[in-house]
Protein backbone atom coordinates (compact mmCIF):
# COMPACT_ATOMS: atom_id res chain seq x y z
CA UNK A 1 0.00 0.00 0.00
CA UNK A 2 1.34 3.52 -0.77
CA UNK A 3 2.08 6.04 2.06
CA UNK A 4 -0.10 8.56 0.48
CA UNK A 5 -3.40 5.87 0.66
CA UNK A 6 -2.21 5.20 4.06
CA UNK A 7 -2.20 8.59 5.17
CA UNK A 8 -5.92 9.25 3.61
CA UNK A 9 -6.98 5.95 5.53
CA UNK A 10 -5.75 7.86 8.88
CA UNK A 11 -7.18 11.02 7.82
CA UNK A 12 -10.41 9.40 7.01
CA UNK A 13 -10.43 7.52 10.44
CA UNK A 14 -9.21 10.50 12.36
CA UNK A 15 -12.08 12.53 10.36
CA UNK A 16 -14.86 9.54 11.80
CA UNK A 17 -13.77 9.77 15.33
CA UNK A 18 -13.57 13.39 15.70
CA UNK A 19 -17.71 13.31 14.05
CA UNK A 20 -18.48 10.82 16.85
CA UNK A 21 -16.61 13.12 19.74
CA UNK A 22 -18.60 15.73 18.29
CA UNK A 23 -21.70 13.85 18.76
CA UNK A 24 -21.00 12.68 22.28
CA UNK A 25 -20.14 16.90 23.22
CA UNK A 26 -23.46 17.98 21.58
CA UNK A 27 -25.15 14.84 23.59
CA UNK A 28 -23.93 16.53 26.56
CA UNK A 29 -25.56 19.92 25.69
CA UNK A 30 -28.68 17.84 25.42
CA UNK A 31 -28.60 17.93 21.55
CA UNK A 32 -30.46 14.42 19.76
CA UNK A 33 -28.61 12.52 16.61
CA UNK A 34 -31.16 13.37 13.30
CA UNK A 35 -28.78 11.34 10.88
CA UNK A 36 -25.09 10.91 11.26
CA UNK A 37 -22.76 11.17 6.92
CA UNK A 38 -26.10 11.52 5.46
CA UNK A 39 -25.98 11.46 1.77
CA UNK A 40 -28.10 13.50 -0.14
CA UNK A 41 -27.61 13.73 -3.77
CA UNK A 42 -24.13 14.38 -4.76
CA UNK A 43 -23.29 16.03 -0.73
CA UNK A 44 -23.04 14.21 2.32
CA UNK A 45 -24.53 16.02 5.80
CA UNK A 46 -21.82 15.54 8.63
CA UNK A 47 -24.35 15.72 11.40
CA UNK A 48 -27.88 17.26 12.26
CA UNK A 49 -28.60 17.17 15.51
CA UNK A 50 -32.04 18.42 17.11
CA UNK A 51 -32.68 20.23 20.82
CA UNK A 52 -36.38 21.30 20.98
CA UNK A 53 -37.10 22.66 17.81
CA UNK A 54 -34.16 23.61 16.92
CA UNK A 55 -32.48 21.63 13.51
CA UNK A 56 -28.45 21.84 13.87
CA UNK A 57 -26.81 21.01 10.57
CA UNK A 58 -22.83 20.78 11.67
CA UNK A 59 -20.01 20.69 9.34
CA UNK A 60 -16.89 18.83 10.82
CA UNK A 61 -13.46 19.72 9.96
CA UNK A 62 -10.46 17.70 11.48
CA UNK A 63 -7.38 18.33 10.58
CA UNK A 64 -4.05 16.82 12.46
CA UNK A 65 -1.95 19.08 14.94
CA UNK A 66 0.09 21.17 12.98
CA UNK A 67 -1.38 20.40 9.62
CA UNK A 68 -0.90 23.10 7.21
CA UNK A 69 -4.29 24.23 6.76
CA UNK A 70 -6.31 24.43 9.55
CA UNK A 71 -10.09 22.97 10.24
CA UNK A 72 -11.25 26.15 11.14
CA UNK A 73 -10.61 27.70 7.40
CA UNK A 74 -11.60 24.29 5.56
CA UNK A 75 -14.96 25.28 5.01
CA UNK A 76 -14.80 26.80 0.90
CA UNK A 77 -17.40 29.10 -0.70
CA UNK A 78 -18.24 26.19 -3.11
CA UNK A 79 -18.28 23.25 -0.06
CA UNK A 80 -21.28 25.41 1.85
CA UNK A 81 -23.04 26.30 -1.44
CA UNK A 82 -22.96 22.50 -1.70
CA UNK A 83 -23.82 22.10 2.22
CA UNK A 84 -26.91 23.89 1.31
CA UNK A 85 -27.82 22.08 -1.46
CA UNK A 86 -27.67 18.93 0.11
CA UNK A 87 -29.78 20.33 3.17
CA UNK A 88 -32.37 22.10 0.99
CA UNK A 89 -33.21 18.74 -0.72
CA UNK A 90 -33.25 16.86 2.57
CA UNK A 91 -35.38 19.21 3.77
CA UNK A 92 -37.91 18.63 1.03
CA UNK A 93 -38.16 15.25 2.13
CA UNK A 94 -38.30 15.78 5.83
CA UNK A 95 -39.85 18.99 6.48
CA UNK A 96 -38.18 21.13 9.48
CA UNK A 97 -41.04 24.11 10.57
CA UNK A 98 -38.90 25.65 13.15
CA UNK A 99 -35.43 26.54 13.46
CA UNK A 100 -32.02 25.86 11.29
CA UNK A 101 -28.66 26.52 12.21
CA UNK A 102 -25.38 25.95 10.68
CA UNK A 103 -22.53 25.16 12.45
CA UNK A 104 -19.29 24.21 12.04
CA UNK A 105 -16.65 22.23 14.05
CA UNK A 106 -13.05 22.04 13.79
CA UNK A 107 -10.82 20.12 15.25
CA UNK A 108 -6.32 20.22 15.35
CA UNK A 109 -5.57 17.47 17.38
CA UNK A 110 -7.47 16.93 20.81
CA UNK A 111 -8.46 20.67 19.84
CA UNK A 112 -12.16 21.29 19.14
CA UNK A 113 -13.58 24.31 18.36
CA UNK A 114 -17.14 25.08 17.85
CA UNK A 115 -17.58 28.04 15.75
CA UNK A 116 -20.89 30.24 16.26
CA UNK A 117 -23.81 29.09 14.52
CA UNK A 118 -25.59 30.87 11.61
CA UNK A 119 -29.27 30.67 11.35
CA UNK A 120 -30.38 29.36 7.91
CA UNK A 121 -34.28 29.94 8.39
CA UNK A 122 -34.37 30.39 4.57
CA UNK A 123 -34.43 26.74 4.20
CA UNK A 124 -37.55 26.07 6.86
CA UNK A 125 -40.81 25.73 5.99
CA UNK A 126 -42.11 29.57 5.36
CA UNK A 127 -45.09 30.12 8.00
CA UNK A 128 -48.34 30.19 6.76
CA UNK A 129 -49.87 33.55 7.64
CA UNK A 130 -52.57 33.17 10.27
CA UNK A 131 -55.16 35.20 8.39
CA UNK A 132 -54.75 32.79 5.49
Amino acid sequence: MKAASRRGQRAARYGRWCERLTIWLLWLRGFDLVAWRLKVGRGELDLLMARGAELRILEVKARRAGAWVAGDTALTVEQRARLQRAARAWLNRTPWPSTIRFQRVSWSGWRCRFHDPERWDGLALPRSHPDA
